[in-house]
C-alpha cells in the first residue's frame, strides 16, 4: 500500500525531471586524456618459479568510466606494461580490486558528470538524464531502495553485460587467469554463460575469467545486506600451477590476495579518485578501519608481483599489507 501511495508523487517527479532533461541530452564525449603510467612497486622472486600472482592497484577516475572502451584502454596499458616487463605468461594469475566494475554505472553520461565534485552531483545528473528509467527501476525493485541504489539497479543489466565483455576480453587477449575484482549487482545470475541481473537483493559479485575469456567455476557472490556487514568470506581460485585466496570483509574492505606459503596477503584497492560505494548502497557501511592503508607514492597504477613455487613462503613488506 505504501508503495502504491508513492506512485503518483514518483510519476510527477519523473515528468518534471523529463521536462527539465528535454534540453539536456548527454553531450558528446569530448577529449579524453588519461594517465597511462604504471609502476612495479614490489616483486618477490623465487628460484624455479612456475607461476606468478600479479596484483594491480589501478589509478582510476570518473572519466575512465565514460565507456567500457575507455576503461579497457586504461587497463590494457597496465597489462601491456606488465607483459613487456615479463610479468605475464600462461600461468599468470592477475588480481584486480573490488568494486572496479561497480562504476560502470557512469557509462554513457554527459561530460559534466565526470567532473562532478561530489556524488550528490553525480546522482543529480543521472536522475535528470534518465528520469523514466529511474522511476521504472524504483517500481520494479523489491523494498524501498534509496536514490543511489535505484540508480545502480537502473543500469545493472547493462553493467553486467559490459563487465563480462570487458574483463572476459582482457583475460582472452592476454591469456591470463583474471580475478576481475568485483561489481555490485542485484540478484546476479548466469543464463547460457551470460551474466544477468534481477530485481532482488544486492550482491558483491567477484567473477573469475580463464585465459579463454570464459567465466570459471560458480559465481562467487557475497550478500550486500545489513546482516552481512563485516562478515568475512574467502574466495579460492585454483589453476594448474597456483592457488590464490582472496579474503573479503564486507563490500568496502580492501580484499587480500595471497598464494600458498604467503604469510601476509597483498592488499587490493583502487587508487585515483572514485566515490565510496556506500553512496550507492546502504549495505556498504563505511568504517574508519577500511580507510587506513599505507601505499607507495609512485605515480600511476601500481603493480605487485609474486613469483610462486610449491615451496614459496613470502611475507610482504608493510606497504603491501
Amino acid at each position: 500500500m505504501r508503495r502504491l501511495q508513492s506512485i503518483p508523487a514518483l510519476l510527477i517527479l519523473a515528468t518534471l525531471l523529463g521536462t527539465c532533461a528535454s534540453w539536456s541530452t548527454p553531450d558528446s564525449p569530448g577529449h579524453y586524456l588519461a594517465d597511462l603510467r604504471s609502476t612495479l612497486i614490489y616483486e618477490e622472486d623465487a628460484l624455479d618459479a612456475q607461476a606468478n600472482l600479479l596484483a594491480i592497484r589501478p589509478e582510476l577516475y570518473p572519466s575512465d568510466y565514460r565507456s567500457p572502451e575507455h576503461l579497457r584502454l586504461k587497463l590494457a596499458a597496465i597489462l601491456d606494461r606488465a607483459r613487456d616487463s615479463g610479468l605475464l605468461n600462461e600461468h599468470s594469475v592477475v588480481a584486480l580490486p573490488d568494486q572496479i566494475g561497480t562504476w560502470l554505472l557512469l557509462d554513457g553520461e554527459r561530460a559534466e558528470l565526470y567532473s562532478a565534485r561530489s556524488f550528490s552531483e553525480v546522482r543529480a545528473w543521472l536522475a535528470l538524464d534518465n528520469p523514466h528509467r529511474l522511476a521504472w527501476s524504483w517500481l520494479q525493485s523489491e523494498g524501498f531502495p534509496g536514490m543511489g541504489e535505484t540508480l545502480l539497479r537502473m543500469k545493472a543489466e547493462g553493467m553486467a553485460r559490459d563487465y563480462q565483455q570487458l574483463f572476459g576480453a582482457l583475460a582472452r587477449e592476454y591469456r591470463i587467469t583474471l580475478l576481475a575484482g568485483s561489481v555490485l549487482l542485484p540478484e546476479p545470475r548466469l543464463e547460457n554463460g551470460n551474466l544477468h541481473t534481477g530485481n532482488g537483493p544486492l550482491y558483491n559479485l567477484a567473477p573469475v575469467f580463464g585465459p579463454n575469456g570464459h567465466l570459471l567455476g560458480p559465481l562467487h557472490a557475497q550478500p550486500c545486506t545489513a546482516k552481512a556487514r563485516g562478515q568475512a568470506t574467502v574466495q579460492e581460485v585454483q589453476t594448474k600451477k597456483i592457488k590464490v585466496l582472496v579474503s573479503r570483509e564486507g563490500c568496502l574492505s580492501h580484499s587480500l590476495a595471497m598464494t600458498t606459503g604467503m604469510k601476509t596477503g597483498i592488499a587490493l584497492f583502487l587508487r585515483g579518485r572514485l566515490w565510496p560505494v556506500k553512496d550507492l548502497a546502504d549495505c556498504c557501511e563505511w568504517s574508519a578501519a577500511h580507510a587506513q592503508r599505507r601505499e607507495s607514492a609512485a605515480p600511476g597504477s601500481h603493480l605487485l608481483n609474486i613469483r610462486v613455487t610449491a615451496q614459496s613462503s613470502t611475507d610482504l613488506p608493510a606497504e603491501g599489507r
